[in-house]
């Protein structure tokens, strides 16, 4: 089940019911205004998938424990902790304040709502989006996670899916997840995982409107984690590790997270299918923009 159909089921018209009270809106316009900025952001985040940075990018939001906050009720929805959950996503998803308010505006628009409450509806939205996400490839990505040499919980646990509720790092044998050694031991974590340290920049990770802000980026190993999937990213970003794909062979892991990701947000061409259609807009508006410039320059 793709997003969008997610959106048009009975639990999602409900939830399209709980946002149209808690921002005071007529319930179609609501419903108008949801998919106008979803679809904004479901481009945005195919958009950051292009690069393997930008895969990483994802994956840090998809697995945070607090995606799924904004599902867990109607009175979550207007709360502080959504709004700021939701403003982060848009910080990794749009990188600047201006692009979020550009997104507003049109769907403002679009729907005839006033642009301060479709401004203050857009974290909420991204919230929701982050979180469906994570309800429906939580269980994918725990699968491919659970491939990764040493990527398993303390004493050799499976990874509890995203959203559950992690126990302390620090519990019973001592233990952190993946067994990384603290600081200072200089030792490599078994199975030839790597102590955490800054990754090295990626060719593509600079894409224009893509935050680098992860929330779950760069953990410190001598602090408790609440989320066993924090590594993950910085795995996708260092590239190279390879995994069991759906056909039985053996695929990276930026490929398989991003097709798992892709399917839901009903992308099916692929990474090379949506660069070209990214290129081949570019290009037609490239190509208008020059013939309306060439017919008035001839008045």
């Amino acid at each position: 089940m793709t997003i969008e159909d997610s959106l048009r089921s009975p639990e999602g018209q409900a939830l399209v019911a709980k946002i149209a009270t808690a921002f005071g809106i007529d319930e179609q316009k609501a419903n108008a205004a949801v998919r106008s900025l979803g679809d904004a952001l479901n481009v945005r985040i195919q958009r950051a998938m292009l690069s393997r940075g930008g895969v990483a990018d994802v994956v840090s939001l998809v697995t945070a424990p607090g995606a799924q906050r904004a599902l867990s009720g109607a009175d979550a929805l207007a709360s502080p902790d959504v709004a700021d959950d939701g403003n982060q996503i848009l910080d990794v998803l749009t990188g600047s304040k201006h692009v979020s308010r550009g997104i507003a505006a049109k769907t403002a628009a679009l729907t005839g709502l006033d642009s301060s409450t479709v401004e203050k509806m857009l974290p909420v939205v991204a919230n929701l989006l982050v979180g469906q996400l994570q309800k429906q490839a939580g269980p994918a990505i725990a699968k491919v996670a659970s491939n990764i040499p040493g990527f398993t919980g303390a004493g050799g646990s499976p990874l509890p899916l995203p959203g559950d509720s992690f126990p302390s790092p620090s519990a019973g044998s001592g233990a952190t997840y993946d067994d990384q050694p603290t600081r200072g031991s200089g030792s490599a974590a078994p199975g030839g995982s790597m102590a955490p340290q800054n990754p090295l920049p990626v060719p593509g990770d600079s894409i224009p409107g893509v935050g680098r802000r992860s929330r779950y980026q760069n953990p410190d190993p001598d602090q408790d984690d609440d989320n066993p999937y924090s590594r993950l990213p910085d795995i996708v970003r260092r590239g190279g590790q390879r995994v069991p794909d759906p056909d039985g062979g053996n695929g990276s892991l930026e490929s398989i997270i991003r097709s798992i990701i892709g399917n839901l947000l009903g992308s099916n061409s692929g990474v090379i299918g949506t660069m070209i259609k990214l290129f081949l807009v570019r290009w037609l508006v490239s190509l208008i923009r020059r013939a309306l410039g060439g017919a008035l320059g001839g008045r």
